[in-house]
């Protein structure tokens, strides 16, 4: 039986809730292996620059993801935007010089089409971190139990309905009390001002900065704070209790003071601060660790 054609917006903005399982034993967890959350954010963070594509939210959890993202209206694109927007898809030097000499007309217009197709975008995202994964944990055999499952949302209220059920999804495993003390998703992200990459909340609520966040954490906690369906977990009662009380101001990751502010040399991804361990290291300049430091606020890493 053949399989059922995946649905597209083919006029206009098109927005996606996306979701896919990897192929695994039961509780197994393969995005818990260190870096493999980070890499597969990095990847959606680069395609989504490459491609006409703007992300809302995620959350990786540990085996499967959650994303809701928009595509811009179909649109003629010039072709400074084309070669920028094949460089970042295609990043090697190899490729750079294939860009470089020139495509005819009939591969730019494929690439053209390419840039606003959710399936192509998702194929990059997929197959690229599959291969990473694979190669890096010497693992064989698919990686993802499916193909990936979309949802189209056809409004503003839908995205940002949606929005909130991705972001609750660590609150309904029983993972943690707060939503931006899950370090994988757009919430701590945007708790931690890091959403520059992220569509701005302003523009999802509709008011300024400050009191979108405001309003959108107050949204956020008090959807969170009624179970869904049946046994499942929710944010307590004296959680909501003391963010209602603090207005849902910001209540601030880091509740305590941090030593590696003051004394890492670098603070940032994991997969960033083994790049950097690699070339201290090759201009022996640092031989002390081997591996990054954890740290336990936003899913960061330092040197020191």
């Amino acid at each position: 039986m053949p399989r059922q054609a995946r649905l597209r917006v083919e006029q206009g903005e098109a927005f996606y809730h996306l979701y896919c399982k990897t192929a695994c034993y039961k509780d197994e967890m393969p995005f818990e292996k260190r870096g493999a959350k980070e890499k597969f954010l990095a990847l959606v963070r680069q395609f989504a620059a490459a491609y006409c594509c703007r992300v809302y939210a995620f959350c990786v959890m540990g085996n499967h993801y959650h994303l809701v993202v928009g595509f811009d209206e179909k649109r003629a694109l010039g072709r400074k935007e084309l070669e920028r927007r094949a460089r970042t898809l295609y990043p090697s030097e190899r490729s750079a010089e294939w860009i470089a000499k020139g495509w005819d007309a009939h591969q730019w217009e494929r690439v053209s089409e390419r840039f606003f197709d959710v399936s192509e975008f998702m194929r990059s995202v997929q197959q690229a971190y599959a291969r990473w994964y694979n190669k890096t944990f010497d693992r064989h055999g698919r990686f993802w139990a499916e193909r990936f499952k979309s949802t189209i949302l056809e409004d503003g209220r839908a995205v940002e309905d949606c929005m909130m059920y991705v972001e609750l999804n660590p609150i309904r495993a029983g993972l943690v009390e707060r939503p931006e003390a899950y370090a994988a998703s757009s919430f701590r992200l945007r708790s931690l001002k890091l959403d520059t990459w992220l569509v701005p909340l302003e523009k999802v609520m509709g008011v300024p900065g400050k009191e979108a966040l405001l309003r959108y954490r107050e949204m956020v906690y008090h959807r969170g704070a009624v179970p869904s369906k049946e046994g499942q977990s929710a944010i307590s009662e004296d959680v909501l209790a003391a963010e209602t009380a603090r207005g849902f101001a910001e209540s601030g990751v880091f509740r305590s003071r941090i030593r590696h502010f003051t004394r890492g040399l670098v603070i940032g991804s994991e997969l960033r601060i083994k790049e950097w361990l690699a070339d201290f290291r090759e201009r022996s300049l640092y031989r002390r660790r081997v591996n990054p430091m954890p740290l336990s606020s936003g899913g960061l890493a330092s040197l020191r």
